[in-house]
């Protein structure tokens, strides 16, 4: 698939666009395989998210634990057990944004080397830094969280469709935060991303379905994140920019 570089997407917005959004998130996996050193980039964002989930979930049974001295032994560590796994879940939720942010600059090291191993050529931007990074994914967040909240809150004005509005927004947004990072590190301005991905919304609906359904998978959502990202490169080398 990421082969025939020459075979450029139209903004067609089809089924097959769909389709091929939809695959082309996985068409990262045999690359992570294939090249070791994507295989080495993605490790360090794998191991910072693991640390940044269980330091966030052992802080919340410690602070738990702090707050609860004068209660029994038993139940203070009941408390604590309970405060974990809710702090793990909760973090799983907001494990994309949470990485768009503050694992941005290795996503884009992800992204560059993948377009450098595919095109054979550095056509991206040079990178102004980790703050640049992070500042464009903390736009982007900032912005998926007005839309999944004012998602959110339709969705009690109207309980059925309202719901299935703000489903289909955070698949869309899912496809944001993977598609996002390779058109940073292009250097191109929020405003001109999500026209782009506008024009071809099939292509990103399709991308951020396969990375939605992967996020309700345990352990296998961590892993996601690198071949996600390949697959935005793969994906996003291939649309027309202007």
């Amino acid at each position: 698939m990421y082969q025939d570089a020459s075979a450029d997407f139209d903004s067609t917005n089809s089924p097959k666009d769909f389709l091929q959004g939809f695959r082309f998130f996985f068409a990262g996996l045999p690359l992570l395989v294939k090249y070791p050193r994507l295989l080495t980039l993605s490790l360090i964002p794998i191991a910072l998210t693991i640390v940044l989930l269980l330091a966030l979930a052992f802080g919340s049974a410690w602070l738990i634990g702090q707050l609860l001295t004068t209660a029994p032994a038993e139940w203070r560590t009941f408390f604590q057990v309970i405060a974990f796994l809710l702090v793990l879940l909760l973090s799983y939720s907001l494990y994309l944004p949470l990485a768009r942010v503050l694992l941005a600059p290795f996503s884009e090291a992800i992204s560059r080397q993948t377009h450098v191993l595919t095109r054979g050529s550095v056509t991206y931007q040079s990178s102004h830094g980790w703050a640049r990074a992070m500042w464009e994914g903390l736009k982007l967040v900032v912005l998926q969280l007005v839309v999944l909240l004012s998602g959110f809150i339709i969705s009690f004005a109207l309980p059925v469709l309202g719901h299935l509005l703000w489903i289909v927004l955070a698949i869309a947004t899912c496809g944001l935060d993977y598609l996002d990072v390779p058109l940073s590190a292009r250097g191109l301005p929020l405003r001109a991303k999500l026209k782009l991905l506008w024009r071809h919304k099939a292509l990103t609906f399709g991308f951020g379905l396969a990375g939605y359904l992967l996020l309700f998978i345990p352990v296998i959502n961590i892993f996601s994140l690198p071949v996600g990202v390949i697959g935005a490169t793969l994906l996003t080398d291939r649309l027309h920019t202007r």
